[in-house]
């Protein structure tokens, strides 16, 4: 067996376990959003037996109140967890696909605030205005932005931001990322796997120039993600 044929194998391999993880996680979702429901279908019970029983403005009743609020408040946050992680989950069904740059993005950016918080830098993201959807791989693309992310993050310090934009070009979508309060990277000091991945996207990443206000404190790299042609 020759060297390349090894490599498409192990692809092979690789995308097929990837597959296996996201229906897991599909299954996982889905699951967990069928217990959401019941306990918020549950949790709205106990308000209207309030609301019968009577009691306004007693503690009791305030605190009940005020528990019901909190679970319903709860239920629909974890519920768009299960949502976004049921759609990121999905992205692995096929390992090429049609999508929208944007919704993947901001899917996956529901995963990435926490850890930014426990960091204290601050994740904005700037989403373009009609930005066409791309004929590419999603999964690989979740995956290569996580690990652009992560190398930011390490690079960023307390009370500094990083922001994550997409804008429309002729060729595809362009994926920023701007960091604030540093005022220069190396993309060398990148991993050789991030950067194979990122050419398996059919791109590369290069340094962005930075200008207007707060251009000197910032530094940032960007790729352009094209559509590929469907065979």
């Amino acid at each position: 067996m020759t060297a390349g044929m090894t490599g498409e194998r192990e692809q092979a391999i690789r995308r097929r376990q990837m597959a296996s993880f996201g229906r897991l996680l599909a299954d996982f979702s889905h699951e967990m959003c069928n217990h959401l429901a019941v306990i918020q279908e549950a949790n709205g019970l106990l308000e209207d037996i309030l609301a019968m029983e009577g009691g306004e403005g007693t503690p009791l009743f305030a605190a009940l109140g005020e528990a019901t609020g909190q679970i319903g408040q709860r239920v629909r946050r974890s519920a768009e967890f299960c949502q976004h992680l049921s759609g990121m989950a999905h992205r692995s069904d096929t390992p090429f696909s049609s999508f929208s740059v944007n919704e993947l993005l901001a899917e996956l950016a529901v995963f990435l605030e926490r850890s930014a918080r426990s960091r204290q830098v601050a994740l904005l993201l700037e989403l373009g205005q009609e930005i066409d959807p791309i004929y590419n791989e999603p999964a690989l693309l979740q995956h290569v932005l996580y690990q652009l992310y992560a190398f930011s993050l390490d690079l960023l310090s307390n009370g500094q931001t990083l922001i994550i934009s997409t804008a429309q070009a002729e060729a595809g979508v362009v994926i920023s990322f701007r960091l604030v309060g540093v005022p220069e990277l190396e993309l060398a000091g990148m991993s050789e796997t991030v950067q194979a991945a990122v050419v398996s996207l059919g791109t590369k990443l290069e340094h962005m120039e930075i200008t207007g206000e707060g251009a000197v404190d910032s530094s940032g790299f960007r790729l352009l993600l094209p559509s590929l042609s469907v065979a």
